[in-house]
C-alpha cells in the first residue's frame, strides 16, 4: 500500500492533524499553529491535503467499491467522488491491468507518511490499484502502452483526478486522487458525464464474457473480427475452433499476455479497438455484430456512418453509458457481455 496506509489500529491522534486543519475557538475560526486563547473551547475539523473533509470510517460518508475481482477497503467518499474514482477504477482494470485483492485500498485515516498532513485516503477521495506491483517510490512500474492507457483516464477525468506517477517528488503509481477542493463544478460536470452526479453511483460494472474453444456466436465472431483487426488471418464465422485458438495464442504471445488461447479479461482489454463515426474495417464489423445481437438491427458493412453511430448512441442510453457514438472499453465491454 502508498504512504497514506497503514495498519487501521495504527490511526493518527487527533492532535496531528493535517496542514490545513481548522480549530473553532469561542472567539470564531483559528488556523491551526496560531495564538488560541486559553479559554477557547475547541473542536477539530480536520482536512486532507486536497481540502476535503477528513476523518475515520464513521466520519466519512462511504461506499463500498468492487471492480473486478477487487475491492477497496473500506470503500471512497459518497457521490461524485464515488462515481469518479469508480470510474478510474473501471478503466484500470479493463485498459491498464486488471484489478486483484488483496492489493488495491480506498478510505484510510492516517497522515501521509513523513508528513503531519492528513492523506487524501483519510477523506475518501483517492485510490490505490494494485499496490503490491507498483510500490511507493518506484517508478517505472507500468509499460508505456499502460501509461498511455492511464493517460487516456486522466484525459477523460479533465483535471479533476491526479496520478501518484505524475508527483514531482517521491512517485506513488499505484495512487489516484480528487485533485479539485469540495463544491467544485468540475468534479459535478464530471460525475454526470460519467452517468452519476447528484449523489447517484454510476452502474456496476459489466463484466467481459470469457469464449474458449468450442463456443460459438456472436462474441465469438467479434472476438473473430478483432483478431483480424489486429492482424491475425482467419475466418470470422463465429465458431471457436483450432484456427481462432492459433490466432488468439499468436495475438496473446505478441501482447505479453498469458498465452492459453481463452479470451478472458485480458485478452478482451488488448483486443478492442476504439472506433467512431468515420472508422471502418473489422472492428467495426465487431460492434455492428454485436449491436445487432443485441437487438439494434445493424448492416454489417464495416463502415461507421451515421446509421451504426445513431444505433451505438441509442445502445449507451439504453446502458446508462455515456452517449458521445464512440466504442471504447465501456462501450464495447457492454456490447460484449
Amino acid at each position: 500500500m502508498c504512504a497514506s496506509h497503514t495498519s487501521p489500529t495504527t490511526q493518527p491522534s487527533r492532535r496531528l492533524v493535517g496542514r490545513r486543519t481548522l480549530v473553532r475557538g469561542a472567539g470564531g475560526l483559528l488556523v491551526a499553529g496560531g495564538g488560541i486563547a486559553a479559554t477557547a473551547t475547541t473542536a477539530v475539523a480536520a482536512t486532507s491535503q486536497n481540502g476535503w473533509p477528513a476523518g475515520t470510517s464513521s466520519e466519512v460518508p462511504l461506499s463500498s467499491v468492487s471492480v473486478g475481482a477487487a475491492t477497496f477497503p473500506a470503500g471512497v467518499r459518497t457521490g461524485d467522488v464515488y462515481t469518479v474514482l469508480r470510474y478510474v477504477a473501471r478503466q484500470f482494470d479493463s485498459t491498464v491491468e486488471a484489478l486483484y485483492s488483496p492489493g488495491c485500498w480506498g478510505h484510510s485515516y492516517r497522515e501521509i507518511s513523513g508528513s503531519t498532513t492528513l492523506s487524501n485516503h483519510s477523506s475518501g477521495t483517492a485510490v490505490d490499484c494494485n499496490a503490491p506491483d507498483h510500490p511507493l517510490g518506484a517508478s517505472g512500474t507500468f509499460t508505456a502502452a499502460q501509461v498511455s492507457a492511464i493517460r487516456a483516464v486522466l484525459d477523460r477525468c479533465n483535471g479533476v483526478v491526479r496520478w501518484g506517477g505524475d508527483y514531482s517528488g517521491r512517485k506513488d503509481e499505484m495512487h489516484f486522487e480528487i485533485n479539485v477542493p469540495p463544491g467544485d463544478s468540475r468534479l459535478t460536470s464530471l460525475a454526470a458525464s460519467l452517468g452519476g452526479g447528484g449523489g447517484t453511483p454510476d452502474p456496476e460494472p459489466i463484466a467481459w464474457t470469457t469464449v474458449r474453444s468450442g463456443d460459438s456466436g456472436f462474441r465469438v465472431r467479434t472476438a473473430q473480427y478483432l483478431l483480424r483487426q489486429r492482424g491475425q488471418s482467419l475466418s470470422a464465422d463465429g465458431i471457436f475452433g483450432s484456427g481462432t485458438a492459433s490466432a488468439v495464442r499468436s495475438f496473446q504471445s505478441s501482447q505479453g499476455l498469458a498465452v492459453d488461447g481463452i479470451v478472458g479479461t485480458n485478452t478482451w482489454t488488448a483486443l478492442v479497438v476504439t472506433v467512431r463515426s468515420g472508422s471502418s474495417g473489422d472492428a467495426v464489423r465487431g460492434v455492428q455484430t454485436c449491436l445487432s445481437a443485441k437487438g439494434f438491427s445493424t448492416t454489417v458493412d464495416g463502415i461507421f456512418g451515421s446509421g451504426t453511430d445513431g444505433k451505438v448512441r441509442s445502445f449507451q442510453s439504453s446502458r446508462s453509458l455515456v452517449v458521445d457514438g464512440i466504442v471504447g472499453s465501456d462501450t464495447w465491454q457492454a456490447l460484449e457481455a
